[in-house]
């Protein structure tokens, strides 16, 4: 029964993960991407910086660090609600499907197992 529910909870994030799959492979903006969508939606620093309680300069520092990569969630998606857009966050894993990852795992231990047997 448990490894039923597995399997179907397996199925289930693998069917979720997909459309991640396919978003991994676009490049990143290099200017970043709330910077990118500021200037392709049109909106001022000020209006942003208003919505947030905020100041401009905030908005800069902002945007510099989510493209240096240093900035957290919970400011990302208070600059992406500020923008009028929802923060999608997610996980792609590496390998083709969750149970490629999965087998390997499996053989990994049979592999462990063999060889740190006694004989």
């Amino acid at each position: 029964m448990l490894r039923v529910m597995r399997e179907r909870a397996r199925l289930e994030l693998e069917r979720k993960v997909r459309p991640y799959r396919r978003a991994r492979t676009q490049p990143r903006p290099t200017e970043g991407w709330l910077r990118a969508m500021r200037l392709a939606v049109g909106m001022p620093a000020e209006r942003i910086a208003e919505k947030m309680k905020s100041t401009p300069r905030m908005v800069f520092y902002l945007e510099r660090a989510e493209q240096k990569r240093r900035i957290s969630l919970e400011r990302l998606e208070q600059m992406a609600r500020a923008l009028e857009c929802d923060l999608v966050y997610g996980l792609v894993p590496w390998q083709r499907s969750l149970e490629d990852r999965a087998m390997e795992l499996v053989e990994q231990d049979l592999w462990r197992k063999r060889f740190t047997a006694r004989r």
